[in-house]
């Protein structure tokens, strides 16, 4: 499984091949590689990038994806690779799930990802009642209101009012959705691996452009990205979006979440989500989901 997030940030940049390798050349006539078969995921984040059909299909051979941003710095599309049903009876389930086994999928995501949100909450000391809305059914709208008013109250006068999701214009919801971008990229080559169709999903409907399995299945990670961008925050509070877009990689591939009583990497959480996802769905029973948990310690650390 490759494990590199490669980011390109210069304007003018050319990719090749050579010898196994991707290479970035820029303008200013400076050169780096990486093997092809250790690239997780390649984002193109500058204008003027080219790249040849050898680099896409050496990429997509191995599983990688490519994520495309557009002036803006926003995500924009993804090339991924063909589906390797690995599994075929699950896109058979998946058509064939019953109402019933979908609601109970999605309560246990709701219930990770509202769980998820009280405890980044919890690390940065904010008061909060999301442990109160966690003992009852929850409303998700009521539920992300709570978490956003607060949330972003550690950004100060400077944080943004509300949480803007398409065409955000506040610095801190673009390097938000851009963290969501890269991470729910990664999900959804798991998601492909093991036999899904990322068009059906159990709680958010099909519509042009989307992927409703992939947003049901990304809920509970939201508060990663959450975590990892308020710590860059608070230690670069003048840092703009390209600075973070150089860190994001590095901070996401340090994280460990909590999986089965056990601390693992996020790369292998999300691979191991994934697989729980196919034998939840082969046996119709939600309780074999291993949603990956957000531990902290209380200064805001992830705790080891």
């Amino acid at each position: 499984m490759g494990y590199h997030i490669i980011h390109v940030l210069g304007h003018g940049s050319h990719l090749s091949v050579d010898r196994g390798c991707l290479v970035c050349k820029t303008l200013e006539g400076e050169e780096r590689r990486a093997p092809t078969d250790d690239i997780l995921a390649l984002v193109i984040a500058a204008r003027g990038v080219s790249f040849s059909g050898e680099v896409l299909s050496r990429i997509l051979s191995s599983n990688g994806i490519i994520l495309h941003c557009d002036e803006n710095y926003r995500p924009c599309g993804k090339t991924v690779p063909l589906s390797t049903v690995v599994h075929s009876d699950i896109f058979a389930r998946q058509i064939a799930s019953p109402p019933a086994f979908c609601a109970a999928v999605w309560d246990k995501i709701l219930k990770a990802k509202v769980e998820n949100h009280a405890n980044l909450l919890d690390s940065i000391g904010a008061k909060h009642g999301l442990r109160e809305m966690l003992a009852g059914k929850i409303d998700e709208g009521n539920a992300a209101r709570h978490y956003w008013k607060r949330y972003f109250g550690f950004y100060g006068r400077k944080g943004p009012q509300t949480r803007e999701t398409q065409s955000a214009e506040h610095p801190v919801n673009q390097m938000l959705n851009y963290t969501y971008a890269v991470l729910s990229a990664i999900l959804h080559r798991s998601l492909i691996i093991h036999g899904f169709n990322t068009n059906l999903g159990v709680h958010h409907r099909y519509r042009f452009k989307a992927e409703p399995l992939l947003y049901d299945f990304f809920e509970p990670l939201r508060p990663v990205c959450d975590c990892l961008l308020l710590k860059f925050y608070l230690a670069n509070k003048r840092g703009d979006i390209k600075l973070w877009m150089k860190q994001v990689a590095k901070d996401l591939l340090g994280v460990q979440l909590g999986v089965g009583g056990k601390k693992i990497k996020l790369l292998n959480a999300i691979d191991r989500y994934a697989s729980s996802a196919g034998r939840a769905f082969e046996s119709g029973l939600a309780g074999l989901m291993e949603i990956p948990m957000l531990a902290v310690g209380s200064n805001g650390e992830k705790s080891k």
